[in-house]
């Protein structure tokens, strides 16, 4: 382009080219800086209660036209209002990062998103009915820049590999858990569990 090498009726595209390309780097070194951060615990949870439900309705509505582009249903299967006790900047980033993998693994199927209150706790499910994975993948699927199989390695299927490290790393940090149930071409279910303000404070 400095030079007008670029065809004036190209430009437009190369210009949304770099802009993506650019984002893309942006988003693979602040993935970095963040996982960082959260593995070495210099971030500060601010945990409050608030609800859930109406929390993933709002993730619903941002990954509404990535689901409808990958043929999906997303949806949400719970009471009204379910408290939870959490960062919420954090819950949404963790429940964000699971919905959207779900999404990208899963095609002309359906992505069922729970929330319940449990004994002193919130339990979370994240359903899917696509590829799933196999036990040897499962295994691995929490460490830092694994990718399930070699077709993950597109854009398609992710780019950094940092997303479930830094979403296991904040459950661990709200003292929380994470569960994983998958079988290939079956799909794959994550249960997430977050401990009570009273839970929290006796720990």
């Amino acid at each position: 382009m400095q030079y007008d090498a670029i065809p004036e009726e190209m430009r437009e595209k190369s210009i949304t080219l770099m802009q993506n390309e650019t984002n893309r780097l942006i988003r693979l070194v602040n993935e970095n800086l963040d996982y960082e951060k959260i593995r070495t615990n210099q971030i500060k949870l601010n945990q409050q209660r608030f609800d859930a439900v109406d929390a993933l309705q709002n993730i619903q509505e941002q990954l509404q036209k990535k689901a409808a582009e990958s043929g999906d249903a997303l949806v949400i299967d719970a009471p009204e209002k379910v408290p939870i006790y959490a960062d919420y900047d954090r819950f949404v980033q963790v429940m964000f990062n699971i919905i959207q993998n779900a999404i990208q693994f899963t095609t002309d199927g359906q992505i069922t998103i729970t929330a319940k209150e449990g004994f002193h706790e919130t339990i979370l499910t994240v359903s899917d009915t696509g590829i799933g994975m196999t036990d040897e993948q499962l295994k691995n699927i929490w460490e830092r820049y694994y990718k399930a199989d070699p077709s993950r390695k597109n854009t398609k299927y992710g780019e950094s590999g940092l997303g479930l490290a830094i979403v296991h790393q904040l459950v661990q940090l709200h003292k929380g858990t994470i569960e994983v149930q998958s079988q290939p071409d079956q799909g794959t279910t994550f249960t997430l569990t977050f401990p009570d303000e009273m839970i929290e404070e006796e720990q």
